[in-house]
């Protein structure tokens, strides 16, 4: 029998990042393809249901309560939702990713995460780390350049991606760089960086893995 294909809806919509930008997303977009999923601009958001996963990255505007309920229905559908932020609410992204995921539980501080010991060359704000709780299969460690830390308000909402160490003098609170949260039977995914799965992180460490495992993972 023939599997089917993956479709995944990149939206471009609130003015993110798109998936046919050669210079940041060629690489992802190339494996995906040699994968077998099919991959598409988003430019209407009321045509989300086309998709089996939904890519959010990096959105420049606001979500309204209507995109917002239609999210909802979205997922209670058992779709995914990938929405990915951005350190210290650059160009308002915390605020604006915000404005839909804390209706599934989940919210981006307006920070930036360092971690001095797990990092790519020195750089802080280049975290590497390998406490990958979900999505986990064939991971190792994985980059996650400027990252902001993420809040979880809702029952039905668990963290999957952590620091190495916490990052507070004195303190054992996690920091959690991923969660998720299960509406329906769907999942709504906030991860708190855009980057890492862009061509210079993706190649890096199990980056690759990593993004294929949330994007075509059943």
């Amino acid at each position: 029998m023939k599997q089917k294909k993956i479709k995944i809806g990149w939206d471009i919509s609130h003015q993110e990042f798109t998936i046919k930008d050669h210079y940041y997303f060629s690489i992802l977009k190339s494996r995906l393809l040699d994968e077998g999923a099919l991959v598409s601009e988003v430019r209407l958001f009321k045509e989300v249901f086309k998709y089996d996963v939904l890519v959010i990255n990096y959105p420049e505007k606001l979500f309204t309560k209507s995109d917002t309920k239609l999210v909802n229905k979205y997922l209670e559908r058992g779709n995914r939702v990938i929405a990915c932020g951005y350190y210290d609410n650059e160009d308002m992204v915390a605020d604006n990713v915000n404005s839909l995921s804390t209706h599934f539980g989940l919210s981006l501080k307006k920070d930036r995460v360092r971690d001095r010991l797990h990092n790519l060359k020195g750089d802080d704000l280049l975290i590497v780390t390998s406490k990958i709780l979900s999505y986990d299969s064939k991971i190792n460690k994985v980059l996650l350049p400027c990252s902001a830390s993420i809040n979880i308000n809702g029952i039905s909402a668990a963290e999957f991606v952590l620091t190495e160490r916490s990052l507070i003098a004195g303190s054992r609170k996690k920091t959690i760089l991923a969660a998720q949260s299960c509406v329906g039977n769907g999942k709504f995914i906030l991860i708190g960086t855009c980057v890492f799965w862009d061509n210079f992180a993706i190649n890096r460490f199990s980056n690759m893995r990593f993004s294929l495992n949330l994007l075509l993972d059943p």
